[in-house]
């Protein structure tokens, strides 16, 4: 009697230990919910599909905690991560030469451009690579029914505009053994989730270009021109000879960047620009 007395006890405080176990349990262990990203590239009809999507979510209770997943190629696919109310962005990860700034905040999330020097010594910005992406402000992941799955859907759009330009007038071509390019009035930084230019921003950006045939051709990628009143877009072109010298032109095109319509702050451009200029032979 004494033996099944002292068993009946242990029984008891095994099932006791054990309940209060399962309990943290499930306590310290969040659930999880199933979720399917999907991407519609609809919005995008200019460019190829990009090499891969990132989708970064951030928690609206705790943004430090955000979760980032990869998907190559901008294909479809599963992930699971804890319930709550998220916000979400999401873009191309194919973006050599970017800078993600405040990459912990929603709200702050930028893309950005690095500093570069002139020719004749100015500070300016690089350009961007292509981009797009998509955000959405509320995402709930809570009280999903066991065994299914939420959607969330992506629409990438683009981020950037593309500039073309060409330089007529120029004689003596043969002459240029290197040449850069710039345009002031411009933005080098996006904030992510509002798709939108910071304010007061204005820099200039440097690319290049190329002889062809008798006139200076080339493009590029820019988040949008500034919006500070009153401040023109003065594009510079500068042209190194054989003989090592320098010549720079510049030419207000104001004017053909404010005449296209933009759609926030994405309007392509196409600029033309026409001089009456021949490169010298001679240094100095």
């Amino acid at each position: 009697m004494i033996r099944i007395r002292f068993s009946l006890v242990f029984i008891f405080l095994w099932i006791g230990l054990t309940a209060c176990e399962h309990k943290d349990l499930c306590y310290d262990h969040p659930h999880f919910a199933k979720v399917r990203v999907v991407f519609d590239w609809t919005k995008i009809s200019n460019h190829d599909k990009p090499e891969g999507m990132r989708v970064v979510f951030y928690p609206t209770d705790d943004e430090s905690n955000t979760w980032i997943f990869d998907f190559p190629g901008g294909e479809d696919g599963e992930v699971e991560l804890p319930e709550n109310d998220y916000r979400v962005i999401c873009f191309n990860y194919d973006t050599d030469g970017m800078v993600w700034k405040e990459n912990g905040s929603y709200t702050l999330f930028t893309a950005d451009t690095r500093d570069v020097r002139s020719p004749d010594n100015r500070t300016m910005a690089v350009t961007p690579p292509w981009l797009c992406g998509d955000h959405i402000d509320r995402v709930i992941l809570k009280d999903i029914p066991e065994g299914s799955t939420k959607i969330v859907r992506l629409t990438p759009v683009n981020m950037v505009c593309h500039y073309t330009y060409e330089v007529n007038g120029l004689r003596g071509l043969d002459r240029v053994a290197d040449l850069r390019a710039a345009l002031s009035g411009m933005s080098g930084s996006l904030n992510m989730s509002g798709d939108s230019l910071p304010a007061g921003l204005s820099e200039s950006l440097l690319f290049d270009g190329m002889v062809s045939r008798n006139q200076i051709i080339g493009g590029f990628y820019t988040f949008g021109h500034s919006a500070i009143e009153g401040e023109p877009n003065v594009f510079r072109l500068y042209l190194k000879n054989r003989s090592g010298s320098m010549s720079v032109l510049e030419q207000d095109v104001s004017d053909q960047v404010h005449d296209v319509p933009v759609a926030g702050h994405i309007g392509d451009v196409h600029l033309v620009l026409n001089f009456d200029y021949e490169v010298p032979s001679e240094p100095g």
